[in-house]
């Protein structure tokens, strides 16, 4: 063997980077189940407990040190079906955005091309900017975008009415591309905010849609609230720290005299500014001059040393919490820091610092027109891991902040020369330059706090009165902070709203039943291949489980330093991996066994068997790999978990089987120890087959048409039961406690609700039902899906055994709703279209990897017609015999996903006779066609079978103890594994016999 001791090193290190990102899960999950000890079922002090261990120390590694939160970052993430929680893809409004840049423009033709842009939208794919444009110059060619009643308006600084209508439109086009950035950052924030574990974020590239995960989410409706508002940006003068600390330090005393009382009843529910949590980092600062003159502040600071932590505690219960900004100088005196901070916390502790300040014994020593807000963004190279609160302070009457953010035309960002680093510049219309000269002069030497969604983004302080409404704000910002800046004033100016377009809640009771069926049927196929292997291969059959034991701990390394998320269909993908992982040594085995029959002797026979079986290994595993690259294009959510671990799941088996099993081989001959590749019941098996195959192919192909025809004719006269993220809508999965209940009842009941009747159908179990309606799925209103729950609870109501109030029966938990799930028109639209292409490229990217990788259009076509065969059988049996049999056959992206894997598995398993056809053509250029293909399939049937039955078992596992949810996935494969074995033998290799016997005539 070649490189052996190279191999032999990139596996030790493989495996050794499996095992050290791997060990982060370990550790997270020992942390974790210390604070479920610690809380004992108290879920928010478990939450408490975990936000205190964010900056701790958990996994130390001598020269590494990682704390909790990074140890998190690098655990493999499970997916929301897997642990419960909400899934949300947003569409940021254009409409909207132009709208507001217009300043609400009442010109007929600009109403009039906003409408019809809106309508094309739900059936074209092009941008929204485009369609706006085209429609607004076809209605009227001679209408100018430029004109002051669209977009020429004098508060429109980036656009003046000189302007050609395509000058007009580019700039459109790239606020558009801006506003989906802006609403980024701001929702980005606001999740930080919302206190949830492990969120995740992502803008989809090239849709103007941005994607939030949240983990655990308890409360739907709030996140819906949260995600959908506009912005809210404000401009705040502020105290310095010294004018009010003296106001926090009676605060201070006040909440010791109570506390001696027992008087306190601290508040720490996240209703104002000042309990807002998020883990941020300020460092501060130390350059102020102000001496701190005798005080009590003095006497407490200078004292913590002398006391014990619960004595100090005792004595300063906000100080205990509130780090008070005040330095001390070289002689040791103590001053306060300049500026509007006015202390600093951690994260964990903000929640109980705004309980303390919203006390109505605190309110009264508080200035009334004092607002605090906590810092959201601070200094990137702060150690500490501290929040910075900020001292603002109210100037109106009517209690607003003193400029708001609708006075804000423009703002970008470039390098700063003069300073360092980068700045922000920001333009404002006159009213607003008018008001900020007036603030700015009666500032100076002062900060403005620049406040968005109750979150302070900076506190420049002013040199000297602003004219002209142009301002430019430095700090030695990075590239990112001057980024953010910007794009939070600008969400002032235009407060594109966020539709929700797609959303799915998973309540965690049903998380957990998905991934003990997922590891269940792991397990069981796990152990069903190791015993078949050794059944039928004996000896060697047991290095081939040493290398599905490695391909396993190799594929979940991978997918743990990649940062994968494990979703159910996932845990789909390993089982069939699980499969798909012995095909390599099947043909590696058979190959050997040939050799021996030949009169070689075992070394040589083991080295011959495993260059012989290289082609059809590596084709065969190309042209899924390939399959598995247009699932993760096309596909999204758990579709693409599934795509990315089938994809690696290849890479990891063919190491695993190729070089993990030929090195064990190596070691066995060196210690001249006993080998074989069959047991006495396998030994003869398929020895001596030989089946007239091709001559039966026009049986083959009546039957073939037959099934294909009734398919088609199925299509059309039945459909299919498309499921809601390919025709939009909405779905909930009830659960009862009733397992006499009826679906037409249901139906009907909610029908009375909903004005139509929705298709329910049993899920599971008798005690369980799907529920699918396109009742207000386009709806985009904050209260529309609570109102919707409130009218299905109404209707449901009567169907429990027990009486359920309406918070149980929408808390995702127990009996009543336990997922959810709603498709827009233009997902649902968009999903479609790349469903049908993702089919078509595949069949296109098969029959071009086929014609070049075996010089003959005749196997391209052949492989082409039969995946087309095995695509329409297995859809028709899904049309046939939905509502027949007992088990949810609705056409999704998971049944998407499975029709391409079939379509891969199909390709494999023909790759492999095509593979020995071409080996016997080219030993016997003069044989016959059909005695030579006849030859071939005989020659590969012991193949062919083992393949397909080693994929059949853990694929029967998974349709059995899977779990309902990918019931479906597995009967499609199943399916479609069995069906592409057939079409591999009597449709495809028939076929080139046929083109062959043309060519040659």
């Amino acid at each position: 063997m070649q490189n052996k001791s190279a191999i032999q090193i990139f596996g030790v290190l493989v495996a050794i980077a499996c095992i050290f990102h791997l060990s982060f899960t370990f550790v997270t999950r020992r942390v974790e189940s210390r604070a479920k000890e610690y809380a004992a079922g108290d879920v928010e002090l478990e939450r408490a407990f975990l936000d205190s261990m964010q900056g701790q120390v958990v996994y130390n590694l001598g020269l590494v040190k990682y704390t909790y939160a990074e140890t998190k970052q690098r655990e493999i993430n499970l997916g929301l079906d897997l642990k419960g929680g909400m899934n949300v893809t947003l569409e940021v409004s254009i409409p909207d955005l132009l709208i507001a840049m217009s300043n609400d423009s009442k010109d007929s033709t600009f109403v009039k091309a906003i409408r019809v842009a809106s309508e094309q939208q739900k059936k074209s794919q092009a941008n929204y900017v485009d369609l706006f444009y085209k429609a607004f110059t076809s209605i009227n060619p001679q209408a100018r975008l430029s004109s002051p009643l669209i977009f020429g308006h004098k508060d429109q600084e980036m656009i003046n009415i000189k302007m050609t209508n395509e000058e007009v439109r580019q700039i459109l086009a790239r606020e558009a591309d801006q506003a989906v950035d802006r609403t980024f950052e701001v929702l980005n924030a606001r999740i930080d905010n919302f206190g949830v574990t492990q969120p995740n974020i992502q803008k989809l590239e090239n849709s103007g849609r941005i994607l939030v995960e949240l983990p655990g989410v308890q409360d739907p409706n709030r996140v819906q609230k949260l995600l959908a508002a506009s912005a809210r940006l404000e401009f705040y003068e502020t105290y310095d720290n010294q004018e009010v600390f003296q106001y926090i330090q009676k605060a201070n005393d006040e909440l010791a005299r109570l506390r001696v009382a027992k008087t306190v009843s601290i508040d720490t529910t996240a209703q104002t500014d000042t309990t807002q949590t998020v883990a941020l980092e300020t460092v501060p600062d130390t350059t102020g001059t102000t001496e701190l003159t005798e005080d009590k502040t003095e006497d407490t600071t200078t004292t913590n040393s002398q006391m014990t932590q619960e004595q100090f505690e005792k004595e300063n219960p906000l100080f205990a919490l509130l780090i008070p900004n005040i330095g001390t100088n070289e002689s040791n005196q103590q001053f306060y820091n300049p500026g509007p901070v006015i202390g600093y916390a951690t994260a964990f502790d903000t929640a109980k610092i705004g309980g303390y300040l919203r006390m109505p014994q605190i309110k009264t020593i508080l200035p009334k027109d004092l607002r605090l807000f906590w810092e959201q963004k601070s200094s990137a190279d702060n150690p500490t891991n501290l929040m910075a609160l900020v001292a603002c302070k109210i100037t109106r009457r009517d209690g607003k902040a003193s400029l708001e953010g609708d006075v804000i035309t423009d703002a970008s960002f470039e390098p700063d020369d003069r300073k360092g680093g980068f700045r922000v510049t920001m333009k404002m219309n006159a009213e607003g330059a008018k008001t900020w000269a007036e603030l700015t002069k009666k500032n100076i030497g002062k900060s403005i706090a620049i406040v968005l969604d109750g979150r302070v983004y900076s506190y420049p302080n002013v040199e000297d009165a602003i004219t002209g409404g142009i301002s430019s704000i430095t700090g030695n910002f990075t590239f990112e902070d001057a980024k953010t800046l910007a794009s939070v004033l600008k969400a002032g100016k235009l407060p594109t709203p966020a539709n929700i377009v797609e959303q799915a809640v998973v309540g965690p009771s049903l998380g957990k039943k998905a991934i003990n069926a997922g590891l269940t049927s792991l397990g069981i196929s796990f152990l069903l291949i190791l015993v078949y292997m050794f059944f039928y291969y004996g000896k060697s059959g047991l290095n081939a489980d040493i290398a599905l034991v490695s391909n396993v701990f190799l594929l979940i390394g991978t997918l743990a330093a990649l940062g994968a998320t494990l979703t159910l269909p996932g845990l789909t993908g390993i089982v069939l991996t699980l499969g798909m992982s012995v095909d390599a040594n099947v043909l590696i085995f058979e190959r050997i066994k040939e050799e021996l029959r030949d009169g070689k002797g075992l070394r040589l026979a083991v080295s011959d068997g495993y260059k012989r079986a290289y082609a059809a290994i590596i084709d065969s595993n190309i042209t899924t790999l390939l399959i598995a690259l247009i699932l993760m294009i096309f596909g999204a959510g758990p579709v693409k978990s599934f795509a990315v671990v089938l994809f690696w799941g290849i890479l990891t088996s063919l190491f695993s089987a190729i070089f993990i099993t030929r090195l064990i081989f190596e070691w066995q001959m060196k210690r001249k120890a006993n080998i074989s590749f069959s047991t006495k019941a396998t030994e003869n098996l398929f020895r001596n087959v030989n089946i007239d195959f091709v001559s039966r192919r026009k049986l083959f192909y009546t039957i073939s048409t037959v099934l294909v025809l009734g398919g088609i004719a199925s299509f059309f006269l039945k459909g299919f039961n498309l499921g809601v993220d390919l025709q939009g809508g909405r779905s909930y999965t009830v659960s009862f406690d009733n397992s006499t209940i009826s679906t037409p009842d249901i139906a009907n009941a909610l029908g009375a609700k909903f004005g139509s009747t929705p298709t329910v159908k049993f899920y599971g179990s008798s005690e369980q039902v799907k529920i699918v309606t396109k009742y207000r799925y386009n709806d985009v209103g904050e209260d529309v899906d609570k109102e919707i729950e409130n009218e299905m609870y109404e209707a449901l109501s009567p169907f429990f055994a027990e009486k359920i109030s309406l918070d149980e029966f929408t808390d995702k938990e127990g009996t009543g709703i336990s997922e959810s799930y709603k498709v827009g028109p233009t997902i649902a639209r968009d999903v479609k279209i790349k469903s049908i292409w993702a089919v078509v490229l595949s069949l296109i990217m098969m029959f071009t990897y086929i014609l070049f990788r075996f010089k003959g259009w005749q196997y391209g076509l052949g492989a082409v017609i039969a995946l087309a065969h095995d695509v329409i059988i297995v859809l028709a049996l899904f049309s046939i015999f939905d509502g027949i049999l007992p088990f949810n056959l609705e056409i999704d992206q998971a049944i998407i996903a499975a029709i391409l894997t079939v379509i891969g598995y199909s390709i494999n398993d023909t790759v492999i006779i095509f593979d020995r056809i071409r080996e016997f053509f080219t030993e016997h250029k003069r044989g016959n066609i059909i005695e030579l293909v006849n030859k071939a399939l005989n020659s590969t049937i012991a193949r062919t079978l083992n393949t397909s039955v080693t994929v059949l078992i853990v694929l029967v596992i998974a349709f059995l103890f899977g779990g309902e949810a990918i019931k479906g996935l597995s009967f499609a494969i199943l399916i479609g594994v069995i069906v592409g074995t057939y079409s591999s033998i009597f449709i495809a290799t028939p076929v080139i016999v046929d083109l062959k016997k043309r060519e040659v005539k």
